[in-house]
This record gives structure tokens, sequence and C-alpha cells, in this order.
């Protein structure tokens, strides 16, 4: 097996990340949960990077695709579309909850002036 410049690099920059985020965890900055999901993220990337074709030919076998390029990127645009709407939620329930606090504000200041 020849590894090519990406395999090299790729975990090295996955293993940074994974330092980098544990980190962030201990100083308090992230929670448990996302440090454990954004860790097996890039040790996913990491070992995609050194076995790409037994992966992707897996992916393209286990959703009856023939091609392992175009399974990856279907499953690729799946993961995208999956976390925009996890972000459109996410930015509704902020605008939500701003809505509210505003409303609580302007009632208090009110309560005030009376």
């Amino acid at each position: 097996m020849e590894l090519r410049l990406f395999q090299i690099l790729v975990p090295l920059l996955a293993v940074i990340f994974v330092i980098s985020q544990t980190a962030r965890h201990f100083k308090g900055k992230t929670t448990l949960f996302e440090t454990i999901v954004i860790n097996l993220f890039w040790i996913g990337v990491a070992v995609f990077a050194l076995i790409p074709d037994v992966i992707s030919n897996f992916i393209a076998d286990a959703f009856g695709i023939k091609s392992n390029i175009n399974a990856i990127l279907f499953l690729s645009i799946g993961f995208i579309l999956f976390f925009q709407f996890r972000l459109y939620n996410m930015i509704k329930e902020q605008e939500k909850a701003i809505t509210t606090l505003t409303q609580e504000l302007a009632l208090r200041d009110f309560e005030k002036k009376e």
C-alpha cells in the first residue's frame, strides 16, 4: 500500500484537532458531549484518510450504490442537510427565546414606570 501525502497530513491534523478539542473541554469551554462528538468526527476523518477505498466501498455496498465516489457524495450531502436542519432549529429556538426575553423586559420596564 502506497501512502499518499493526504494520508499523512489529514491524520496529523486530526490528532491536533482532537488534542485541541480535549483541551477546550478541560478548560470548561465545551461540554463532554460536544467533545466526544467532535473527537469522533476527527477520528473518523483520520481513519477515512488512512483507508479511503475500504470505507468508501463499504458505504457504497451498504447503500447499494455502484460507485464508491457517489456513495461518499450522497452521504456527505445527507450529513450537510441534517446539520443545516439542526442549525435552523437552533436559530429558531434562539429567536423565540430572545422574543420572550424582550417581552419580559419590556413588561418589567413598563411596570417600573407606573
